[in-house]
């Protein structure tokens, strides 16, 4: 029996190999040239921002590095999408109805996830407005810490003890900017 659906394996891998072995090369080519391609756009903006000093971080870099993780995410979520209706094209499923259900999935979802969607908005003025960056020492309600990760949904902060504390940028009322507080001497 178990030799059985083993020979069963290996005759529908071959048949599947065989008929859409090269499809499936191409579709993985695209999958890493995409990925490349994200890579070094997100590189050439971070590089690109980069004054050469290593020793400290400016504002320019800390929001060019927010904006490279927020272009990450978002530009992972769109390659594996496309790849997986590929995919589905290529093995016959109509993606049509595919498209029209996600349309009409994601109206149901913004409507039952306003949440979610203040999240994201909450998270895009963030980030347009510059309000933190990654890197930044910042201070949420009672909480203070480094700023470790900014995305459309959320802040992560790191304490002095090593504590992650997380936030959905809609909850997220009064932030206190610590990195660009000026020192008193400066002042003087």
């Amino acid at each position: 029996m178990e030799n059985l659906s083993f020979e069963f394996l290996k005759t529908t891998g071959l048949e599947l190999l065989s008929t859409y072995g090269w499809k499936i090369f191409w579709i993985l080519v695209l999958f890493f040239v995409g990925r490349i391609v994200l890579t070094l756009v997100i590189h050439r903006i971070v590089r690109f921002a980069s004054d050469g000093d290593n020793s400290t971080t400016t504002a320019v870099e800390k929001r060019a590095n927010t904006l490279g993780h927020v272009l990450r995410t978002v530009g992972n979520v769109v390659i594996y999408i496309i790849i997986l209706l590929m995919i589905l094209d290529l093995f016959g499923v109509d993606i049509r109805p595919v498209l029209a259900g996600a349309g009409v999935l994601g109206l149901a979802i913004g409507f039952g996830a306003q949440t979610l969607v203040k999240d994201f908005v909450s998270g895009l003025f963030i980030i347009l407005e510059n309000q933190y960056g990654v890197g930044d020492r910042v201070k949420i309600g009672s909480d203070e810490g480094n700023v470790v990760k900014v995305s459309m949904r959320s802040t992560v902060l790191k304490d002095d003890d090593g504590g992650m504390h997380y936030f959905s940028n809609s909850l997220v009322k009064n932030v206190a900017n610590l990195s660009r507080v000026k020192k008193k001497e400066e002042a003087a």
